[in-house]
């Protein structure tokens, strides 16, 4: 797995592990060999250091979007020794996480932590399911490809919350220095200046759209919406647009994994990176009058295996994403004193705001409209036509399996007095304006080129054809935490977001639905969707496909809304940046409040969310992250 040279092995020098613990992926040099097991094991369930573990300068815990940025940075320098421990599996050889229309697909398969919101009063007592991706390039893996920087006031505001030189000009050249933009001959007018073209990263155009794309872009440009061309620059984003997306010259998907750790990074006799490996928790150096230090990390490749170790010489950097980072943290002891007092877990440095200030985005859930056949993808469903497009991707990098699912979007503000949010004669519901600035948004529409359904009413029949739409609330207010259900980090964290507990919250999400559904009945979309009035039913996943948009009340649609809006999978702010330690959990340089040798470097340090999707930004603190870390090692 990796490079031509790479085995199957142990933990070869962590701490005396079985060949059968791990699998090592890539040339880890003098670690090639299987140590005894009483080198730097602890037994069964101990927890005491045992010498003769083996030490890495830098010991990254997940290996996702910003983890495996960190292991190809810091292993640049041949100098230094890193170690990148991810808990699922390799992102080599899985079709579905390389077929860029495969995204619905990666997200629910085994590469996924199968994560679960606590029952959402907002939702009337349902669960939300959070994707998170469980593989190397975590989420990036396995996410809906869209590649966006979001609006610069986004990072202004954070730079007023205290974390400095975090503004989106100390951003940029992050941005840049991570992307390997593919000029797109279909998109001539994309001002190369403002992209990264020597980056790892590759960000295009997909090379084929679905042809009700078009319908729905000119049916939002016919309400007003701007064509945007390009929301990756440093300006606003309003309006519609094509998403530019991390698809390769092959038509393929590109994860931080494929982009930062190809042969010759694996290759790198210093770099070590380790799958299938949970980490149980970090352990500190404690001395009278000093700063407790992060040293050692503790990790099982099952729960009920042996308790193995490495030790960091110089710093431990967590990055295991909103939810697995405030967990791991709070099982090492950092964290809200009534929390860990109520698992028993000795206190090694309180931080009040370890796991709070959760907040993620809120959609509407798919509202499917029935569309003319010959415009849609829905014909993917055959068997003999999905093996067609398959072969045509494989061979040429084209056709549909090379497309977006969401290969466009649209961005608004709830409170555009322009836009058409209520019914006839009557005000629309109201809300906060939460936005960072007023050319930013806080709600995003998105539309895929089939007919998808809510859970709750299964897969479409085959002989339907549609195009779903979606709205997302993109700055709640609503904020929850994640906290532990045991001290046991083979239990799941407690997710609680709590979605659409805010009046504005569900009033933002009125107002887009009844966007989108007059984006529907404008042309020229209207005139290829198939609506019947007379079978309009509130039980029918058609419902708001067949409903007048001006006879269905408010009301209605938040009863429909508490049904069926969900996570729409964009968690931040659980370590967030920030100069109090009461209200933060890192500092500027992403170092974690009261101890030492510990950063936190992934969505958790976000100290709002953004008004758009996130990875790119991800990638970009974990570019300048990067920098901090050697720059501390001179």
């Amino acid at each position: 797995m990796g490079a031509s040279h790479s085995q199957s092995i142990g933990l070869g020098g962590l701490g005396g592990a079985p060949a059968s613990f791990a699998t090592v992926v890539g040339n880890t040099g003098n670690n090639t060999e299987t140590d005894p097991p009483p080198s730097g094991r602890t037994g069964g369930g101990g927890s005491t250091p045992a010498p003769g573990w083996r030490s890495y300068d830098y010991v990254i815990i997940g290996g996702g979007s910003a983890g495996c940025v960190l292991a190809a940075r810091l292993s640049e320098n041949p100098n230094n020794s890193v170690l990148l421990l991810e808990a699922g599996q390799s992102h080599r050889g899985d079709l579905p996480f390389r077929i860029p229309f495969g995204f619905s697909k990666a997200s629910r398969r085994l590469a996924d932590w199968h994560s679960h919101t606590t029952p959402q009063a907002g939702l009337r007592g349902r669960a939300a399911y959070v994707p998170r991706g469980k593989i190397l390039g975590g989420s990036s893996a396995t996410s809906a490809l869209v590649y966006e920087r979001c609006p610069p006031e986004d990072f202004n505001q954070w730079v007023s919350m205290g974390a400095t030189g975090w503004s989106y000009g100390d951003l940029e050249p992050y941005f840049k220095k991570s992307e390997h933009y593919i000029p797109s001959p279909q998109h001539p007018n994309v001002d190369l200046d403002v992209h990264g073209t020597d980056g790892p990263w590759p960000t295009s155009y997909s090379a084929e759209v679905a042809p009700i794309d078009r319908y729905v872009v000119n049916a939002c440009k016919a309400l007003g919406l701007p064509f945007n061309q390009d929301v990756s620059v440093a300006q606003s984003p309003l309006g519609v647009t094509r998403f530019i997306g991390n698809i390769d010259s092959k038509g393929e998907r590109s994860s931080t994994a494929t982009a930062y750790i190809p042969s010759d990074v694996l290759a790198r006799p210093n770099l070590t990176i380790a799958i299938g490996i949970t980490v149980e928790r970090i352990m500190f150096d404690q001395s009278a009058g000093a700063k407790p230090r992060a040293r050692r990390v503790l990790l099982r490749n099952a729960g009920d295996a042996p308790l193995y170790g490495v030790t960091a010489a110089r710093e431990v950097v967590l990055c295991a994403g909103a939810i697995g980072t405030p967990q791991l943290l709070l099982l090492s002891g950092v964290g809200p004193t009534e929390e860990l007092n109520k698992h028993n877990i000795p206190v090694v440095c309180p931080l009040p705001a370890v796991g709070r200030n959760l907040s993620d985005h809120v959609s509407t859930g798919p509202i499917p409209f029935r569309a003319q056949s010959d415009l849609t993808y829905d014909f993917l469903r055959s068997k003999f036509s999905g093996l067609w497009a398959e072969l045509r991707w494989r061979v040429f990098g084209t056709g549909p399996f090379s497309s977006m699912m969401w290969s466009s979007g649209a961005f608004v503000r709830s409170t555009d007095p322009r836009l058409p949010y209520s019914r006839a004669g009557e005000p629309p519901p109201p809300v906060n304006d939460l936005t960072s600035g007023p050319g930013a948004p806080d709600v995003e529409l998105v539309w895929a080129p089939l007919a998808v359904f809510d859970e709750e009413f299964g897969k479409p029949p085959s002989d339907v054809s549609g195009v779903t739409l979606a709205a997302i609330a993109l700055r709640p207010q609503s904020k929850g935490s994640v906290t532990l259900q045991s001290r046991n980090v083979w239990d799941a964290p407690l997710i609680n977001p709590n979605l659409l507990a805010a009046e504005s919250d569900i009033n933002v999400l009125i107002r887009a639905t009844r966007l989108v559904m007059r984006v529907a009945r404008t042309e020229p979309l209207s005139s290829v969707l198939r609506p019947k009035p007379r079978a309009a039913k509130k039980d029918s996943p058609w419902w708001l496909c067949d409903v007048d948009p001006d006879k269905v009340t408010d009301k209605e649609l938040e009863d429909r809304l508490r049904a069926s809006a969900t996570s729409a999978w964009q968690p931040t702010g659980t370590a967030r940046i920030g100069a109090s330690p009461e209200t933060s959990v890192v500092d500027a340089q992403l170092r974690v409040h009261g101890v030492d040798g510990l950063r936190v470097v992934d969505a958790s340090v976000f100290p709002t969310p953004l008004s758009g999707h996130q990875c790119a930004t991800v990638v970009a603190v974990a570019e300048k992250a990067a920098d901090m870390l050697k720059q501390s090692a001179v």
